[in-house]
């Protein structure tokens, strides 16, 4: 008894193998792969290897006997179905002493049950058996045959080493009216091989819409002209995407019109509005793409993904020098807008990044107004992070717009055609414009000395289609001072000054009481008509009435007048003068203007001169006081006698005392009388009465 125990135990040390494949080949044979088990004691006879359709034991048969011990491969031909159906397997080791050692486990060739058409083709299969053998891989690859001749990896599986139930998978069909076949591979790290399923295949229809894809960015490619719109397109999800369909939306009708489509079967892609008419310059121009898969089916609800290039323009504030930079928010960037760059450029410059914000508008200030200068400007949008595709940032860039500076327009003309004294002693100020020129208003300065200190008189609004502009500054004192003026003309856009005109002034005349009865006048020149001061004309006034012709001319250049008042001695003695500045011939705008100054009074002190005696029978026959410049309205003659008796009075001036009734003698007289000036004066004395 302990002798064969002994021989039994010496038996066992060469094992049934592990098998560790089943490959099903596409003729449905079924090929084995196993480990050759050790045989220290050489005792191998033959590997058996069975197989059934069913687990039961009673069902395998044997399918061959492989005498070579270093076989570790068989295929069996027996079997050509392995493809329809699951078989069950194992191994035995037969040993010398025609000992039959039980197998190590029954193995189950990876089988893919039938396929249901449709949508999604679902997969099912099984461990090759449970627990799995040391060795197998830790997944199932699922590999996909599409088109017909090419597999490839489709998906792979976790392997569970304990699970007895099925494996499940679903793929969702993406191509359209076509043959897809599938199978399962489970790759062992110990004998380098894999186990393979049975092919399963079928007609398949993809009856699902494919989804949208993704726009990273619509911008503007603005270093070219004509500038055009550029959109960035990443895959959809779906997988069965063909083309890609691209869209522009029309504001005008509100409708989606087709603009083209690229067809690159789900990669990224770059759109380019280059070829069409939609120009980024005039207004935003909306782009959206949709999928069309390989059965023409699209995605197609609209608005989906729509993005819109963002239009840029500005407003050049030369007042404020500075340029107001606004533009159209993007909207709809997969992750949010960060912020916006401002980017300008100068003279044609490179463009610098002169600022960002958040905000649609931006002021770019402290710049020149010159005329000439170009300013260029575009801003770029960043996202808030990485898009949704998994991309770094994505940024979209506005159209450029560029404006050269004109400045304010000037006007043609502008004239200062007079300035002049008026009877009411204040100043008339006159200028001339060109009616239709491009003017805001007028401001009218003033000052008392040519070389400054002027002030703002009166700001003047412009009518256009008036040419002429009277002004009466009252504010002054024409008699003691000489003003300077002159008319600054404001730019229709900012009212800022663009043109004065050149700085006339008023005459101020200076007329003084000068010996044998004359007066002097001087006044300082005019200044300064377009043609000239041809003379300048003194005018008198007699009795409280100017004379209609001037008294007396001199040339343009002089400015000093002396007048003989001696024929108006038996007047009061008060003259009042005025100079007018004639202009010459040849102003350029056709005027001919009268310059006046103000007016100025001479007063000649009364003369008068009273006889001491007279001769009633010789040439001075009555007493007569002989007055120049002696005001008759206020005269008295008296004369009294030695005992102070008033024996004659008069008030007429020209009449004198012939003594009639009266004895030769000496009598007193008094004699009243006022003086142009005004004042009262009364002078006394003795006159001889001769017979």
């Amino acid at each position: 008894m302990a002798v064969f125990i002994c021989l039994f135990v010496r038996a066992q040390n060469i094992t049934s193998p592990q098998v560790g494949c089943v490959d099903v080949s596409p003729n449905g044979n079924i090929v084995v792969n196993w480990q050759v088990p050790p045989d220290p004691n050489l005792q191998f006879q033959s590997y058996n290897i069975y197989a059934s359709t069913t687990l039961s034991n009673p069902s395998y048969t044997l399918q061959a006997s492989v005498t070579a011990y270093n076989t570790n491969v068989y295929t069996c031909t027996n079997i050509t179905n392995a493809n329809t159906q699951a078989y069950f397997m194992y191994v035995q080791t037969i040993t010398t002493a025609s000992l039959t050692l039980p197998p190590l486990d029954t193995v189950r060739t990876l089988y893919l049950s039938p396929l249901i058409n449709g949508p999604v083709a679902q997969l099912h299969w099984q461990n090759i058996t449970t627990p799995m053998p040391t060795g197998e891989g830790s997944w199932y690859e699922i590999w996909k045959e599409y088109p017909v001749g090419n597999w490839y990896i489709l998906d792979s599986v976790p392997v569970n080493p304990n699970f007895t139930g099925n494996y499940n998978y679903n793929d969702t069909i993406s191509v359209c009216n076509d043959t897809l076949s599938y199978r399962i591979e489970l790759y062992d790290n110990v004998l380098h091989c894999t186990s393979i399923s049975n092919v399963r295949g079928g007609w398949f229809q993809d009856k699902n819409k494919p989804s949208a894809p993704y726009i990273d960015s619509v911008s503007v490619v603005n270093n070219v002209t004509p500038q055009y719109a550029i959109m960035g397109i990443s895959p959809a999800y779906s997988k069965d995407v063909e083309c890609f369909l691209i869209y522009d939306y029309d504001n005008t009708s509100s409708t989606y019109i087709r603009l083209d489509s690229i067809c690159n079967y789900n990669h990224n892609a770059l759109y380019s509005a280059a070829t069409t008419t939609l120009d980024p310059t005039h207004g935003s121009i909306t782009l959206s793409t949709i999928s069309q898969d390989s059965c023409a089916k699209e995605h197609s609800v609209f608005p989906g993904n729509d993005q819109s290039t963002i239009y840029l323009s500005f407003q050049p504030d030369f007042c404020k020098k500075q340029n107001v930079i606004k533009w159209t928010a993007y909207t709809n960037m997969v992750t949010g807008v960060k912020n916006y760059d401002v980017y300008c450029s100068i003279n044609l410059g490179p463009f610098v990044c002169i600022g960002d914000t958040t905000a649609t508008t931006f002021f770019h200030r402290g710049l020149s107004s010159t005329p000439g200068i170009n300013y260029c400007y575009y801003v770029r949008a960043h996202s808030n992070g990485k898009t949704v595709a998994g991309k770094d940032s994505s940024s979209s860039t506005s159209n450029k717009y560029c404006y050269t500076v004109v400045g304010a327009q000037k006007p043609t003309l502008a004239y200062l055609s007079n300035v002049s004294v008026n009877p009411q002693q204040t100043i008339d100020i006159s200028w001339y414009v060109k009616p239709t020129d491009p003017i805001g208003g007028f401001n009218l300065y003033k000052s008392s000395i040519r070389s400054g200190g002027y002030s703002l008189v009166q700001s003047f609004s412009f009518t256009r289609g008036t040419a002429n502009y009277l002004y009466t500054d009252a504010g002054v004192n024409t008699n003691t001072t000489e003003y300077f003026y002159y008319v600054s003309v404001l730019d229709s856009a900012c009212l800022l000054p663009v043109m004065n005109t050149d700085t006339s002034n008023s005459i101020l005349l200076k007329a003084i009481p000068t010996p044998n009865l004359t007066a002097t006048l001087n006044w300082n020149a005019y200044s300064k008509y377009s043609g000239n001061v041809s003379a300048y004309n003194i005018y008198r006034s007699v009795d409280g009435v100017f004379s209609a012709a001037p008294i007396g001319t001199v040339s343009g250049g002089t400015y000093t007048y002396v007048d003989d008042l001696s024929p108006y001695a038996n007047l009061e003695g008060m003259f009042v003068y005025y100079v007018a500045a004639v202009e010459g011939s040849g102003d350029f705008y056709g005027f001919t203007e009268t310059s006046t100054s103000n007016y100025d009074t001479v007063y000649i002190d009364a003369n008068l001169y009273i006889p001491n005696a007279f001769v009633t029978y010789g040439v001075n026959k009555i007493f007569l006081p002989i007055g120049a410049f002696v005001d008759n309205a206020d005269y008295i003659l008296d004369i009294y006698d030695r005992w102070g008796a008033k024996i004659y009075e008069t008030t007429d001036v020209n009449k004198g005392w012939d003594g009639t009734g009266h004895p030769e003698g000496v009598y007193a007289y008094t004699v009243q009388y006022k003086t142009s000036l005004g004042e009262y004066r009364q002078r006394k004395g003795t006159v001889t009465l001769i017979r």
